[in-house]
């Protein structure tokens, strides 16, 4: 499917290994929006509203998470998906774009920015996570549950039985103002992982591979990153407290801006994408492409 500038559509790009769903919106300069747990490139949508009008904005889902068709025996690891992510860019038929990550897509765009750094214009990490940081305690606490034959069966009872009521549980602490998590926003995040056991398989499979040690692997190499970064931070995050974004500024070698964003929390995507969105337009705009 074609995008036409001022639409949000759908659409599927086959690796071979891997068939990546993503969003796409708007022409111009590619931007790659990344995801975290639990969520999708659903996450974008309202920050890709506003990008979208200067810029050529894809979303894709990672393996485990959204729609993204991949096998259960694939490598759900981090440096795997951010293969897939580099992979997905040059089917576009892109040498390079702006990479923006949240919480694990963070991760992710950490990974690309150390190792595939020339496919990287710009780099944006938004309450990412970094360094030892996580899995955070929530995500934790799934994987905890995730081990264990008997609470796997229960958790797959309830994204099956009450996706809504799982998916409240589950967000519940993300967002600073609750009421940007309606009952149709929630039931999006949980569709994919309660849309079927196969699926809620693979969400296992990624929960699982969680790992810290690949952003603490990186951290050398983005002190030697040199492309423009933006930190920007929901100053109410109760997983990735502000110290994160700081430590994040300093340690990334490109790093040119710090952006807080009050009243907002994990999920600054969600809450505020007029403000995250309007700071990323200003950001690409003004550093312009270096490569």
């Amino acid at each position: 499917m074609m995008n036409r500038k001022g639409e949000m559509v759908k659409r599927y790009v086959d690796l071979g290994d891997v068939r990546v769903s993503c969003l796409e919106r708007g022409e111009g300069d590619p931007v790659i929006f990344i995801h975290g747990i639990p969520t999708s490139s659903f996450l974008w949508r309202k920050v890709m509203a506003v990008v979208g009008s200067r810029f050529h904005c894809y979303a894709p889902d990672l393996m485990g998470l959204g729609d993204t068709e991949v096998s259960l025996d694939h490598d759900y690891s981090m440096p795997a998906q951010a293969d897939v992510v580099s992979r997905f860019v040059k089917a576009l038929g892109f040498p390079s774009a702006a990479i923006v990550g949240h919480d694990q897509g963070g991760a992710c765009a950490q990974i690309l920015a150390a190792r595939y750094p020339d496919i990287v214009t710009h780099l944006v990490l938004v309450n990412s996570v970094a360094y030892d940081n996580w899995p955070v305690r929530g995500v934790k606490r799934m994987m905890r549950l995730l081990r264990i034959p008997l609470l796997v069966w229960a958790l797959d009872a309830a994204f099956m039985i009450a996706p809504l009521r799982t998916g409240k549980r589950m967000l519940r602490h993300t967002v600073f103002d609750r009421s940007v998590l309606t009952n149709d926003v929630v039931r999006e995040y949980m569709r994919p992982i309660g849309s079927s056991r196969s699926r809620r398989r693979r969400f296992r499979r990624y929960t699982l591979s969680g790992d810290c040690r690949y952003t603490q692997e990186v951290a050398r190499d983005l002190k030697k990153f040199n492309r423009p970064t933006m930190i920007v931070w929901g100053t109410e995050d109760p997983f990735l407290p502000v110290v994160w974004a700081e430590r994040l500024a300093e340690g990334i070698g490109g790093s040119r801006r710090l952006e807080m964003v009050p009243a907002a929390g994990h999920f600054l995507p969600e809450e505020k994408p007029e403000a995250l969105g309007n700071l990323i337009l200003d950001f690409l705009s003004s550093t312009g492409r270096e490569n």
